[in-house]
This record gives structure tokens, C-alpha cells and sequence, in this order.
């Protein structure tokens, strides 16, 4: 089976590289042949750039032509990262892992935040009516929520123009199955958990010597929130429930392990009244990431909106048996009582946080009990060689659909699909040999042509 592999690599700072260069070599060993196809960085991790062949995308048409790849496979998740494999997939159909069901943030970032907000109404007028043209001029205008964004996902052309799609978690399969059941690709929609990678080997063993290390008070009670804080993690949420807690208690610390997303500002009074129980560690090497997750006590992985979206940080901390408050919704609801501690959206979600810290601190029995119910849940169920094995057969399915006529290609562009994606490849790709600029011109004027 061979395989272009598209996807942000090392040192592109995004959990969908960690995801895919840990994947990767289990692939391999499956029998996949991989060539990987980055935007415009080299693949600095050795692991990866010395063991797998790999090429800068524009040079996808010269490989393709000399290799006869069986597939493609477009690693996508909902970040400007992306863009380069978006504009791929709709040129060069294949397999989408969809890492979030709702893309918004991905096609906004191809065009309103590059100045084109015609083609992001026209994106979402495609998607939507005129309902959708409405909301996305309402959205380019930042006169909407998050909330509001979740509802309208905007991964409709990308599943439409895939041979197949598959995604980590039961709630976003099912979105998919009742979406586009009808369609042809509604056939071939499947599911490969996500995996639990282990740690790097780290310089100490236990979580006092990581507190040592870290310069971490070794008597505290640690509560940490790993990776990018934004407002849909409800990290101002956790803080008030975690100042509610806290009180006069001088052994309590909360860690925001990550850097704080550009924009969104914390809570100036809550972080004033926490004063040093706060610490905001900013952006991390990995191996102080995990000797942070090592240190810890309890983290926090809260979300809503959901977006059908798993959280690797999530799964990461559960494998190194910490206790961890998850939302209670959602693929975060998949996971068993006993695993995991559910906390409820609505009006009394601060006291709920509150209150089951304090007795997370108090029963520091029950909290040791949590941490090997989750590590031994994630050990058995998030194993890398049962989700690269779960890849590979859904793979072959699709190839051996492809070759017996059961699936077809994707029906060519209409005007507004071809015109969009030409705006998008313009704005994304280099103009250079077969996308050069005459074909540009010719395209545009075909579009525009009655």
C-alpha cells in the first residue's frame, strides 16, 4: 500500500504533528509504504526525517507521477497549520482524518484573516444557503461566538470531494454517518481511537523530583490545565472554581501549563486574588511538559463547545494516572465514571469544580485509585499498533472500493467550488509550474465566462 501522507510535522507547534510522528513509524511496521508531503519547513525530528521519505507539497504532482500512489491520506485539524493539506485534498481526493468536526478557524484564517471575506461568505454560503451566507458575513465581522461557530462546522467540501473519512471518537462518527450517509463517502466514514504514547524517557521518576526540578513547592496540591488556553476550555471557569477551593489554603497551586491564546485575557480579578497560587508557565518544551503532567496532582480538561474533538493532552494525562475533570459532553462523556470525573456545563459548574477538588484533595486515596483506573483504561483501549492496524483496514477497504468500481471519484468542482478553490490555491500555494499563472488567468475566465 502506498501512501502520501500529508500532515504539520516537527517543528510545526501543533499537537496533529506530536499525533502523526508518533503514528507514523507503527504504519510503517504495518506494511504501509509513506511518503510524506510537508508545507515549508523540513521535518526536524530524526525519527521521522531519517526513516521515512518525505517532500515539500509542491513537488506532490512530480512524486505522484513517478510513485502511483494507492492513496492520500490529509491529516486536517482546524488551525492555519492546515491549509496547505486542505487545498490537497480538494485537488487530489483521498482519506480525511478529521481531528475537529468544525473547521471554522481553519477557512477563516484562508480568507477573512487574509483580507477575503467574499470567500469565506462564499464558503459558507455553499455550505449553508442563505442562512449561511448571513452568519458568515455576521462571523467575518466578529459579531459571533463560539458557540455560534460549533454549529456550522464547515467540513462539508472536504468530506463531498473524499474517498473516505475517519475520525477518533464515536460522537463525531456518528455526526458524519447521519450527515452524509446518503452520499457515497457516507460508506466509507470510520473510526480509529485515538492512541496513548507513552513518555519520553525523562530525567526523573517521580512526581517529587519533577516538583524539585521545576522549582515547585514539593508539599503543594498541584491542579494543572495543559495546552493552549482558550475560552472554549473554560480555563476562567476552572480558576473560579479553583479560587472557590482554594480559600486561605497556602498548599494549593494552580498551573497553566501552555501558552494563553492571543486575545483572550484571564479573568484580571480572579488571577489577582490567586496571586502566586497561579502560575502561568507559558509554552514548553515537551520534556517539561510531561514533567509538569508528572508533578501534578489533578488537571483539568474542560470543553464547550465541544467540537466532536478528543484532547491528546487528555489522553496523555490520563496514561500517566492522573485524575482529570473533563466536561461532561461530548466524545469527554465516552469516557467511564470510574476514569474520570464529569463535571456538568451550566449555572453551577464553578461550585461542582470546586467541590469536587476539595475532595479530590481530601481523599488523597480515591485520587491514587482514579489515576490507575486511567492508566489502565488507557493502556488497554489507546494502543498505538490497535489504532494504526484500525487505519490500515479501513485503508484497504477504500482502496479495494476504489478498484472494484464500488467508489467512484468525486464529481468535478461546479463554478463556485472551482472559483473558491482557485482564490484559496492563489492565496495559499506558489504560482510555478503546472499551477502557473496563465492557468490562473485561463480558470478565472472560465469561471466568469456565461
Amino acid at each position: 500500500m502506498k501512501l502520501a501522507f500529508w500532515s504539520p510535522l516537527s517543528p510545526k507547534g501543533t499537537g496533529v504533528a506530536d499525533y502523526s510522528e508518533e503514528l507514523l513509524p507503527y504504519l510503517a511496521k504495518g506494511g504501509a509504504d509513506i511518503t510524506l508531503f510537508v508545507e515549508d519547513e523540513a521535518p526536524d525530528n530524526p525519527a521521522i526525517a531519517d526513516h521515512f521519505e518525505w517532500h515539500y507539497a509542491r513537488e506532490y504532482e512530480e512524486v505522484a507521477a513517478a510513485k502511483k500512489f494507492d492513496l492520500n491520506i490529509y491529516q486536517i485539524g482546524n488551525s492555519s497549520y492546515h491549509r496547505y493539506a486542505l487545498n490537497a485534498a480538494l485537488r487530489f481526493p483521498g482519506v480525511v482524518v478529521l481531528h475537529d468536526l468544525v473547521l471554522q478557524h481553519l477557512f477563516l484564517g484562508l480568507s477573512v484573516e487574509r483580507g477575503d471575506s467574499a470567500l469565506y461568505v462564499s464558503e459558507m454560503k455553499r455550505a449553508y444557503g442563505e442562512r449561511g451566507a448571513a452568519l458568515g458575513r455576521q462571523m467575518a465581522a466578529a459579531l459571533s461566538s463560539e458557540l455560534l461557530t460549533s454549529k456550522f462546522p464547515l467540513c462539508e467540501r472536504m468530506v463531498e470531494r473524499s474517498y473516505g473519512v475517519l475520525v477518533l471518537t464515536r460522537f463525531m462518527q456518528r455526526w458524519l454517518e447521519q450527515r452524509f450517509g446518503s452520499m457515497p463517502v457516507g460508506k466509507f466514514i470510520g473510526r480509529a481511537p485515538h492512541h496513548y504514547a507513552p513518555p519520553p524517557s525523562l530525567p526523573v521518576e517521580t512526581a517529587a523530583e519533577a516538583r524539585r526540578r521545576l522549582g515547585l513547592p514539593e508539599d503543594a496540591f498541584i491542579v494543572a490545565a495543559f495546552g493552549l488556553a482558550t475560552p472554549a476550555k473554560r480555563i476562567d471557569r476552572a480558576l473560579e472554581g479553583f479560587l472557590r477551593f482554594v480559600g486561605d489554603r497556602k498548599d494549593a497551586r494552580f498551573l497553566v501549563v501552555g501558552e494563553v491564546q492571543k486575545g483572550f485575557e484571564l479573568d484580571p480579578a480572579v488571577v489577582a486574588a490567586l496571586g502566586d497560587k497561579l502560575v502561568l508557565t507559558g509554552r514548553q518544551t515537551m520534556e517539561n511538559f510531561y514533567l509538569y503532567m508528572l508533578a501534578c496532582d489533578v488537571v483539568v480538561n474542560l470543553r464547550f463547545p465541544s467540537t466532536g474533538e478528543l484532547s491528546g493532552t487528555l489522553i496523555r494525562t490520563l496514561g500517566m494516572g492522573k485524575p482529570v475533570l473533563v466536561s461532561n459532553l461530548g466524545p469527554f462523556a465516552e469516557f467511564p465514571e470510574h476514569v474520570v470525573a464529569r463535571i456538568d456545563i451550566g449555572p453551577p459548574e464553578i461550585d461542582i469544580i470546586a467541590g469536587t477538588l476539595r475532595f479530590l484533595h481530601d481523599h488523597p486515596d480515591l485520587r491514587a485509585a482514579m489515576g490507575r483506573n486511567a492508566r489502565e483504561h488507557v493502556e488497554s483501549y489507546y494502543k498505538l499498533e490497535d489504532e494504526a492496524d484500525a487505519y490500515l483496514r479501513f485503508l484497504e477497504t477504500v482502496i479495494a472500493a476504489r478498484e472494484g468500481g464500488e467508489l467512484s471519484d468525486p464529481p468535478p468542482y461546479d463554478q463556485a467550488d472551482l472559483a473558491a478553490a482557485v482564490m484559496t490555491a492563489i492565496s495559499d500555494m506558489p504560482l510555478s509550474g503546472t499551477f502557473g499563472l496563465e492557468n490562473v488567468r485561463q480558470t478565472l475566465k472560465e469561471v466568469s465566462d456565461p
